[in-house]
């Protein structure tokens, strides 16, 4: 009897198929029945050559390289692993079955996906036809409406061709410049396409912080108070530098000889509308914003829930869903009867223009028990998430607000206010918004007393990048706020991108496991590796930031759609490492203490104290000047008194350099607790803590 082998990408997802298509028996490394036989991949079982293999040498020196090297022809060997191995030879195996007369290519639904099927089936050699599985949601229902309904492989050439252009364009750019840099360095620093763009984007916004000077100006301000209820009058349009503060000040007397009186109430109800529907990069920057989940995180709990049957395909650009969804979403709505909903017809929701791939994150007809069936907390969150914005988009209820409008002119000056309050709920039960209404009761011509003065003010310096901004700028690097939603999806269909939905997030991971960025919460910081990364770049005229490389992503983007070929993507890099390589520029080597951040100075001799471990792996801040004799060493836990020991971090240690206090909890000798504050001395070119004083209302008993 014929069959149809179906090649997933990996192992949750064969199980998915047979769980679908039933009636299966297990086998060595496959499910089988009498018309099917599931086997999978382990991701990707090839990878390319590296360049010694390439020349056919175990080892070289990077240096005895000639750059840039441009294999002639790009091979794939298998990856030297042996569960990988196993998995190729059972494949092989089953190509070559008889009896199997088709095969299924059922990679992920991307072009990783695509191309890790594509080249197994290509190294194994056969000439039986290929069909494509292409899942956009893994419930049972649309896994067998798929297998009804397989096109051939060949439709997806296009995504072929671009997942090996972005391959090899990848492999060049890394290899080259890492190499490149590292032998001008002297350290190793890796780069890449996207991580390049990805450390600039956070070196930019340390250098706007490192840089900045605080500046005073005076600004004036009035309090109105209307029974309980205290307004601000604020002349937010006009500044005045610190040298101005007498011209304010005349200003402010003559606005005080007026009174601030109501011109006008304006009550009005206004709708609200729900946000669209979630791309990848919105959900996840959502997630980063408001539940603090990074990146890393909420994709593995995002990819759970897509292979648990729960949420469509996640890598997607896309805020809408296709046309030839509507019938899906009448079936999910069947089931959400008690959310009192309706289908929508509208172009809001659906809408194939504005999709290029794949539809937006949205449930599946596979509606779970949340507190039962989801298990793990960051998936639930994620998944009542993306359950509230499509329930928010098909609710039957609108949401109405009603609003108070209050203005008010002093002279010539102008202040608006507004109240809102919730007339009817609508989505916002199901996605709060702050809706306040904090107005007193005014009516129009009445007047008050006011009493403007100017106020000094600093301008404040520029937060810490979040995931949530980078994770904007990689998807847009030109966006502004005037961008309108047609230009915005006008530049993801021409490539002005920073890598893809597929891949941000892990090189993103990557940047922070070279040490190029760290990350608290949702903010990133540089660390002084990304910073000499960034430096040697500028030194060495490498300008692979935002326009380079959206450059390279506008080329893929065409080869995607077939208006490019692969040879012309290498072509483009081929030129454009030349014109790096060719500019014979010498710079000076990193230095080893130049990768550490400088905690504070010397109290002995001035000189820089950095962080570093002994070779038990103990935590100590020394002084650089150790090899001049300075004995000067901080140690990861310090001795305070017999009974005590006090614990100190990078933080602590910078206070205690900078001549301030910490603050510990010790223990008398006869066993109380308490909190002090310690200072540090030296005595006798070591270093002590010392009492400096008690914490307020911890005195020792």
């Amino acid at each position: 009897m014929e069959k149809t082998l179906i090649i997933a990408e990996k192992s949750s997802l064969a199980i998915a198929v047979v769980k679908a298509l039933k009636a299966f028996n297990k086998q060595n490394g496959y499910y089988e029945n009498d018309k099917y036989i599931v086997s999978w991949a382990k991701g990707h079982l090839f990878e390319l050559y590296d360049v010694e293999k390439y020349l056919g040498v175990d080892k070289m020196a990077w240096k005895d390289t000639k750059l840039p090297f441009i294999p002639q022809d790009f091979k794939f060997g298998l990856k030297d692993d042996d569960e990988i191995k196993r998995r190729y030879k059972i494949l092989k195996e089953l190509v070559n079955r008889e009896d199997v007369k088709e095969i299924v290519n059922c990679g992920d639904a991307e072009r990783e996906g695509q191309i890790i099927i594509d080249l197994i089936i290509a190294n194994i050699g056969t000439n039986k036809p290929v069909k494509r599985l292409w899942l956009p949601e893994q419930t049972e229902e649309t896994i067998k409406k798929q297998v009804n309904n397989l096109p051939d492989n060949s439709k997806y050439k296009n995504l072929h061709d671009e997942c090996l252009a972005r391959t090899y364009l990848d492999w060049l750019l890394g290899i080259n410049i890492t190499r490149y840099l590292t032998i001008k360095a002297g350290t190793l620093l890796r780069a890449g396409r996207v991580l390049i763009p990805v450390v600039k984007f956070v070196y930019d916004r340390e250098m706007l912080i490192k840089n900045f000077k605080p500046e005073t100006y005076y600004q004036l301000e009035s309090s109105l108070k209307v029974g309980d209820i205290d307004l601000l009058l604020s002349i937010k349009d006009k500044k005045f530098n610190e040298n101005e503060e007498e011209k304010a000040q005349r200003i402010a007397t003559e606005l005080n000889k007026n009174k601030a009186i109501v011109t006008k109430i304006e009550k009005k109800e206004t709708r609200k509308y729900p946000s669209k529907l979630f791309s990848l990069d919105n959900l996840q920057g959502l997630l980063s914003k408001n539940y603090k989940i990074n990146f890393s995180t909420s994709m593995k709990a995002i990819q759970s829930l897509y292979l648990k049957g729960y949420l469509t395909y996640p890598r997607t650009n896309s805020e809408y869903m296709g046309e030839a969804e509507k019938d899906k979403v009448k079936e999910i709505l069947s089931k959400l009867s008690d959310f009192n909903v309706e289908f929508k017809d509208t172009k809001k929701i659906f809408n194939d223009s504005k999709i290029e791939s794949h539809s937006a994150i949205t449930i599946t007809t596979k509606i779970p028990d949340i507190e039962k069936d989801i298990t793990d907390e960051t998936e639930k969150t994620v998944y009542k998430t993306v359950f509230n914005r499509f329930i928010s988009n098909f609710l039957k209820e609108d949401t109405i607000i009603d609003q108070v409008i209050v203005t008010l002119k002093v002279a010539d000056e102008v202040f608006e206010f507004k109240g809102e309050s919730i007339k009817q709920e609508g989505f916002l039960k199901y996605e709060p918004q702050k809706i306040e209404n904090n107005l007193p009761k005014l009516e129009e011509g009445e007047n008050f007393e006011v009493d403007f003065k100017p106020v000094k003010k600093k301008t404040t310096a520029p937060k810490k990048a979040t995931e949530d901004e980078l994770g904007n700028f990689l998807k847009n690097p030109f966006r502004s706020e005037k961008t309108t939603e047609d230009e915005e999806y006008k530049a993801i269909f021409e490539g002005i991108e920073i890598g893809t939905n597929a891949t941000r997030t892990g090189i993103i991971e990557n940047a922070i496991d070279i040490n190029y960025i760290s990350r608290k919460n949702s903010n990133l910081s540089l660390e002084p590796l990304g910073e000499k990364l960034i430096e040697v770049l500028d030194k060495l005229n490498i300008n692979l930031y935002k326009e380079k490389t959206v450059e390279f992503s506008k080329i893929l983007k065409k080869v995607y759609k077939g208006e490019k070929k692969i040879e012309e993507v290498i072509e483009m890099a081929e030129k454009e490492l030349e014109q790096i390589i060719k500019t014979e520029i010498e710079i000076e080597k990193i230095a080893k203490n130049d990768l550490k951040e400088e905690i504070g100075k010397c109290p002995i001799c001035k000189k820089p104290i950095y962080e570093g471990k002994t070779k038990t792996g103990k935590i100590t801040y020394s002084c650089s000047g150790y090899k001049e004799g300075c004995k000067f060493t901080l140690w990861e836990t310090m001795n305070f008194n017999k009974e005590n020991q006090v614990k100190l971090t990078v933080s602590k240690v910078k206070k205690l350099l900078e001549g301030k206090t910490i603050p510990a909890k010790l223990k008398s000798t006869a066993g109380n607790e308490y909190e002090a504050n310690l200072k540090l001395v030296v005595e006798n070119n070591y270093p002590n803590l010392r009492f400096d004083s008690f914490v307020k209302g911890k005195k020792k008993k």
